[in-house]
């Protein structure tokens, strides 16, 4: 397990990052937001046009996702499912490739990737929820 890289942004509304539930733990859907509120892959110009990197948001909630399974003593080989939502499908690959490389060692957990309209910042690509399992000695 690596070290967290630093706190997590504040949940923006009344839930829990994580929540455990006997072997199991729910990992809330979690975005690219920095912990100052700005947002990974998301750069507006002085000129107020918003560029937007899919590549970038898709690593930054990988790593978020590992950030929360820290601060309840697991880390990404403890996932056991994991849900993305894309508000463009031409992201795929940018997110795939993450995927890819976050889980480069082969331990993936099961996954789902679905299309939805809209998150709750436009300037967010990708959301993922997660379930992961807290392994018993034994």
């Amino acid at each position: 397990m690596t070290e967290a890289p630093g706190p997590l942004p504040q949940a923006r509304g009344a839930f829990p990052h994580a929540r455990t539930a006997g072997d199991q733990v729910y990992v809330s859907g979690t975005s690219a937001r920095r912990v100052d509120d700005s947002i990974e892959g998301a750069e507006v110009g002085e000129d107020g046009a918003v560029h937007l990197d899919a590549a970038a948001q898709a690593r930054a909630v990988l790593a978020n996702v590992e950030r929360v399974l820290m601060t309840v003593g697991l880390d990404r080989s403890d996932l056991v499912d994991a849900t993305a939502f894309l508000v463009d499908m031409g992201d795929f690959d940018a997110w795939n490739d993450a995927w890819a490389d976050f889980f480069a060692d082969g331990a993936a957990p099961a996954r789902t990737t679905v299309a939805v309209r809209a998150l709750p910042h436009p300037h967010l690509l990708i959301e993922v929820k997660a379930t992961a399992l807290r392994r018993t000695a034994g």
